[in-house]
């Protein structure tokens, strides 16, 4: 493990890198380094706007001779007087001194750079010719290392702080650990900017351990992010995802830090992902950390962060630094990469999926394939968008930069043979948004009628526009409407794709609390019979974080008798949270039960609410007026018409008794209705009286069980204190047929 280096450390390895960098090559370097800063440093203002002096200002390579390289030109900005006088203010004004003040003015400008060069001169982000100029702009507070993963590697060795920015900002912070560690040792701003270099070659240069290629890890400057490429046969064959992944492998590397049993490390497993089954999944999930991404392992009787893992703890985005083990280390994920750098216009997910099962001659699924594409989300890789009601994956700009650091030949090279290609054990997850790619379909408001929906075109499309805008619908109406079957389809519909992962149902009942539905204290039976309390996420707040995930793609949570329950009391302060225009962060509320002190949550614009609510249960007050404003209402009406009625006939109901069922349901209806204890929203509703697709062997026995055995009953609980009436509409409905 990589363990932060102290001042003592730090001041001994800068005495090694005044010997090794004494050579001609570093020689060279520095005297490069040095005129480029004093070039801009000394410049006059005069000097400074002419398209030559933006030219070299933009373009030199004395920062760094070495590392990532710079080919996205931004020429265009040479000759823009705008962007010049803002690079001279940031010259001329500085930086803080205080580093934490530092890092947010060095985001700043750097976002800011960015803005006024892309995508007017450039598509791409000038990352590399960027982090040059600000490193010759504020030389006292900038290493030379230049991208992400380099910074963040550092950062963790020597210890410095964390600045709530990107990693430009974090420069500054280690500059200042740097310069407290050799204070009073010989040396200038060029001289511990390279030294930043040097920790990183010293401790992170070496290609992973096996690998067959590399790319960026040496001294020569590249395009291209750094990367080993185990050989494909000893590459992991599959790498399972589940929710909250990285936040998960992150706790679990916190906790090790000091050293943790197996024991104590599954059980931090099922108490940062209590949605996992622990027992049998956990130990996947060490797997994945340890064999997978590499980064526990096995040292002094506990399991203990590998250097990657130290990494990984240190840095303010995690994910970033996965995706090079995730390339690396698992089959099939250099393959993705090649294939969306292919195409473009991006590729529908079932596809992508498919050809990659494709590789793996032996497996019948495209599941593993499915975690792989997540995982690339997960990390930024890709960036999954809906078009036409599907699913389509494109590369990010990062992704890019990847599948460009594969070798030309890839796909010809990493493959398997039919002898390797058994799988990774896998494990289920219990967590409630699963994408099993053999499970999904396209769906549109067709299919709903097509199912058996007896509602115009038009009323569909209109409740889908306006669950869009509002992003929560009630559809109330009496028993026998359909409203749990219609929300689940219209969940579909808004989803775009028939998928389960995507659309979930859950009731509303009286005893249903906060603690159950949105985050409470939950009990635990520990491995040594000891037992405890533990803080578990309710579906609620596992809808919300899939929904995070996955922000180009709609979700949709049913709720059934949404009218059971008490609103107000089992979504608490989430209830304010529901209203369309609140669904940003910056309207984000601390929670009753935070995990942390500063944590705030707020619900996405993609998550979408249907609730169903039955209009004839006595037992139910009127619906919170609160929730009302919140949400739209439509309400859904027995649909006795002709496009029901062409249902049953094409069951194969004889017309005859089709006609008697219409004439029959209608009559009841309309005493229901007249009846001032009860009026329509009592009435009966159709999903009484419609046959399965497939139709019945007896129909009029069929109609009759229906009869006696729903409608009936119904009937009786309605004029409870009218036997008379009751009796005579029930008579009506068992005449002969």
């Amino acid at each position: 493990m990589t363990q932060h280096l102290d001042t003592a450390a730090l001041r001994q390895l800068y005495a090694e890198f005044k010997v090794v960098y004494g050579d001609d090559w570093a020689k060279k370097w520095r005297a490069n380094y040095a005129e480029q800063v004093a070039f801009v440093q000394q410049a006059k203002e005069q000097d400074w706007f002419p398209a030559d002096f933006q030219r070299q200002l933009w373009e030199s390579g004395g920062v760094s001779g070495i590392g990532p390289g710079s080919s996205v030109s931004v020429a265009g900005a040479y000759e823009d007087a705008e962007v010049a006088g803002y690079l001279l203010e940031l010259r001329d004004a500085g930086l803080p001194d205080e580093p934490q003040s530092a890092a947010m003015a060095l985001q700043r400008a750097y976002d800011s750079i960015l803005e006024r060069v892309r995508p007017r001169y450039t598509a791409k982000r000038p990352r590399a010719r960027i982090a040059r100029l600000l490193a010759a702009l504020f030389p006292h507070h900038m290493t030379c290392l230049m991208d992400d993963r380099r910074t963040y590697q550092v950062q963790g060795l020597v210890g410095a702080g964390k600045a709530p920015t990107n990693w430009i900002g974090q420069n500054p912070l280690i500059r200042e650990r740097l310069r407290e560690a050799l204070q009073g040792l010989d040396g200038e701003d060029v001289d511990h900017a390279m030294f930043s270099w040097f920790l990183w070659e010293k401790t992170f240069g070496a290609p992973d351990p096996g690998a067959e290629e590399t790319v960026g890890v040496g001294r020569e400057p590249v395009d291209l992010p750094a990367l080993s490429l185990l050989p494909a046969v000893a590459q992991r064959r599959s790498l399972t995802y589940v929710g909250y992944n990285v936040p998960l492998l992150v706790a679990m590397l916190r906790e090790c830090e000091q050293g943790l049993s197996r024991a104590d490390l599954i059980d931090v497993i099922g108490r940062e992902a209590p949605n996992l089954k622990s027992q049998s999944s956990a130990p996947s999930v060490i797997s994945q950390a340890m064999g997978g991404l590499g980064l526990i392992q096995l040292s002094d009787g506990g399991y203990r962060p590998t250097p990657r893992g130290t990494e990984v703890l240190a840095s303010s985005q995690p994910a970033h630094l996965l995706r090079a083990p995730l390339i690396g280390r698992v089959f099939g994920v250099g393959h993705l990469l090649k294939r969306l750098a292919a195409q473009p216009k991006g590729i529908e997910q079932l596809v992508l999926a498919a050809e990659l099962r494709d590789l793996f001659k032996t497996r019948k699924t495209s599941r593993a394939a499915t975690q792989l594409i997540l995982w690339l989300e997960a990390t930024g890789l890709a960036e999954g968008r809906t078009v036409n009601g599907l699913k389509r994956l494109f590369l990010t700009e990062d992704g890019e930069d990847y599948a460009a650091a594969l070798p030309e030949d890839f796909e010809a090279r990493w493959t398997l043979p039919i002898e390797d290609q058994a799988a990774d054990v896998g494990f289920e997850e219990d967590e409630p948004f699963r994408l099993d790619p053999e499970e999904v379909t396209p769906y549109g408001v067709a299919d709903i009628i097509a199912d058996g929906c007896f509602l115009p075109e038009a009323e569909l499309q209109a409740m889908l526009a306006l669950l869009r805008h509002k992003k929560n619908l009630v559809l109330q109406g009496p028993p026998g409407t359909g409203k749990t079957w219609l929300a689940r389809r219209l969940g579909y519909a808004l989803a775009g794709a028939k998928d389960p992962g995507r659309v979930l149902a859950v009731q509303f009942q009286p005893s249903l609390s906060y603690e159950d539905f949105v985050r409470g204290w939950r009990p635990y039976a520990g491995e040594d019979g000891q037992g405890g309390l533990r803080l578990a996420d309710g579906v609620f707040l596992e809808c919300v974080a899939a929904a995070l995930a996955r922000p180009d793609e709609d979700f949709v949570l049913v709720i059934e008798e949404i009218n059971r329950g008490n609103p107000a009391q089992i979504l608490g302060e989430l209830l304010t949270l529901l209203e369309a225009d609140k669904r940003v962060p910056g309207e984000a509320l601390r929670l009753a039960y935070p995990r942390t002190s500063d944590e705030r949550v707020h619900i996405p614009p993609n998550l979408h609410i249907i609730g169903t609510m039955n209009l004839a249960d006595r037992s139910l007050a009127l619906v919170d007026l609160a929730l009302r404003r919140r949400f739209a209402f439509r309400t859904l009406a027995p649909a006795l018409n002709d496009a029901w009625k062409g249902w049953c006939l094409a069951s194969g109901a004889p017309e005859s008794l089709v006609a008697t069922i219409q004439s029959r349901l209608d009559s009841l209806n309309g005493v229901i209705a007249a009846d001032n204890r009860l009026r329509s929203q009592f009435c009966i509703g159709h999903s009484f009286v419609t046959p399965p697709k497939a139709g019945v062997e007896d129909w009029s026995g069929w109609f009759k069980a229906v009869v006696e055995t729903e409608i009936a009953p119904l009937l009786d609980e309605y004029w409870y204190d009218d036997e008379k009436l009751a009796r005579e509409e029930k008579t009506k409905l068992r005449a002969p047929v």
